[in-house]
């Protein structure tokens, strides 16, 4: 599922350098646990969007910003079904 939101999350633009991705790299700590960040070619930094974790055949992915579920539902909608993934939302408290 990560590679799926990885592959919908890239952008290239007019320079050959002008690339933004977002990858999945395994968490270094625990096992079925990764980090997708994003990336732009022209820098070192990478930036992490979101942690997720494989329970058994779930898969969850946590620490979203709102503003970039757009670009979590769209890929795996298309992908899995709406009948197939689930959307928690937990508001922050203020």
């Amino acid at each position: 599922m990560g590679d799926v939101v990885c592959a919908f999350n890239f952008m290239q633009g007019q320079h050959p350098e002008d690339k933004y991705s977002w990858v999945i790299e395994p968490g270094r700590d625990e096992p079925g646990y990764w980090e997708i960040k994003g990336k732009y070619a022209a820098l070192k930094d990478v930036t992490i969007i979101c942690i997720a974790y494989r329970i058994g055949d779930t898969v969850a992915f946590s620490e979203i910003d709102d503003d970039l579920s757009p670009n979590f539902i769209d890929p795996l909608v298309t992908k899995y079904g709406l009948d197939n993934v689930k959307w928690l939302v937990v508001p922050t408290k203020r």
